[in-house]
């Protein structure tokens, strides 16, 4: 027979039930197991004896009273109750008879992040005898596997507005781009640059309506600074919501926007942290992009790494860099993933030698499992080569770029592993190994 002495147990469990000893006992503040489960198999046994005693009067009493279907039904309820295992070396488990497990699934969020898109200038000609669908032929397929299609938009769409004529490069291209980057799959697009605002204020807002128009999400640049800070919100068909944010850290500061003035969200750190804290609340993922930089440089400046990471700290899922022109680094911060920069996607800027290494980054991610996975596929993006079509590159064909990439990202321990599918799945750095054990015989 099992004994129970209350005040005997209560003793033995008062030293344990202290703030201190609370945070030391992990899982509960009681920590002699056998007492537990004594108690846990008394309490048992006593719930059960008090039903059964509960059960045959009410049976009694509904026998002579005539409801018989009520007895019907607390007979079937008797036949599915709890049945407790009670052998008393083993732990203790509870069985429901009948009982059917559901399984729910996780909600996924699929994205793929491109780099620098600019559809005009050099392109225009190819643009004009092809279709506006011309640069996206070979990528559009695997934008379209995605719910998310990203990428940074490095021109204003329009016809209109007056040329900033301080800076040397400035880029335009026609509003028709807009539907032609919805139909390649791309659904959101970041403004927060260095050339969104090459044509004023006018171009800007022709930017803001063709991209509407289109139904292609957008964010960093608006008609007030709170616009341009404010999250491009996606809501998925599984009912995901995803925040999307867009932040400038390039000149000119006349393009910086204002409480009076249009223009890019230039970032600072405490807008930067508010702002995705915000948007955590508002939003199941999130994600941070920043235009940032020396511009050919294939390792992130300390500025970089201070940004992304405050913005994981803050909440982000995933950071993503543009402006270099050139592939950077991938760094896995915390529960967060940083890309520095993806290079050039469809860029009509010129036939740079140097500008011709880029890649599409696949994250997947399980809310609720909390997994979080990436992978890279490379692109040739030499213009001469491809007649500004970014081209894939997967499997050998990419070894070269794979290689670069696993350089770039050697200091945070990141790996690259090519799988069956050509892509190049990047791992996080391995767990650094523990103390080795010595035993003395």
């Amino acid at each position: 027979m099992l004994s129970f002495d209350r005040l005997s147990y209560m003793n033995r469990i008062s030293k344990f039930n202290t703030p201190i000893a609370r945070r030391q006992c992990s899982i509960h503040p009681v920590r002699d197991e056998a007492l537990r489960r004594d108690y846990f198999l008394l309490w048992s046994r006593s719930f059960l004896r008090y039903n059964t005693a509960m059960f045959r009067a009410t049976k009694t009493f509904f026998i002579s009273t005539g409801f018989l279907p009520v007895l019907l039904l607390l007979s079937h309820c008797a036949s599915v109750s709890p049945k407790i295992e009670s052998q008393f070396s083993l732990p203790i488990r509870i069985k429901i008879v009948r009982s059917q497990t559901i399984s729910v699934p996780c909600r996924h969020v699929t994205m793929i992040a491109g780099g620098d898109v600019l559809p005009g200038c050099f392109l225009d000609p190819y643009l004009k005898k092809s279709g506006y669908a011309y640069p996206y032929e070979k990528i559009a397929p695997l934008f379209k596997a995605a719910q998310i299609g990203l990428v940074n938009l490095e021109c204003p769409l329009s016809n209109r507005g007056k040329r900033y004529t301080p800076k040397k490069f400035t880029f335009r291209a026609n509003p028709q781009n807009a539907p032609a980057l919805r139909d390649a799959g791309i659904n959101a697009v970041c403004l927060g640059n260095n050339h969104i605002m090459d044509y004023g204020a006018e171009a800007l807002e022709d930017t803001l309506a063709a991209l509407d128009a289109a139904g292609v999400a957008y964010a960093g640049a608006g008609k007030t600074l709170a616009d341009a800070r404010r999250p491009a919100i996606l809501t998925l068909a599984n009912q995901v919501r995803v925040a999307i944010l867009s932040y400038s850290l390039t000149y000119p500061a006349d393009f910086w926007a204002s409480t009076s003035r249009p223009g890019t969200a230039f970032a600072r750190l405490p807008q930067v942290a508010k702002d995705v804290r915000l948007a955590a609340h508002a939003a199941d993922w999130v994600v941070v992009c920043f235009h940032w930089g020396g511009e050919l440089k294939h390792f992130p400046k300390s500025y970089q790494k201070q940004f992304g990471r405050a913005a994981i700290d803050a909440g982000a899922h995933v950071v993503v860099g543009s402006h270099p022109h050139v592939l950077q680094g991938v760094e896995w911060y915390q529960q967060g993933l940083i890309l520095y920069s993806l290079g050039n996607l469809a860029f009509g800027g010129g036939r740079s030698k140097r500008a011709v290494e880029s890649a599409l980054i696949k994250v997947e991610m399980d809310l609720d499992c909390g997994r979080l996975a990436a992978w890279a596929m490379p692109l040739n993006v030499n213009n001469t080569a491809t007649a500004f079509i970014p081209t894939p590159l997967p499997g050998k064909q990419g070894t070269k770029i794979f290689n670069a990439l696993q350089e770039y990202s050697k200091k945070w321990g990141t790996r690259v592993e090519v799988d069956a599918s050509g892509w190049g799945q990047l791992l996080p750095p391995l767990p650094e190994p523990g103390p080795i054990e010595k035993t003395i015989e």
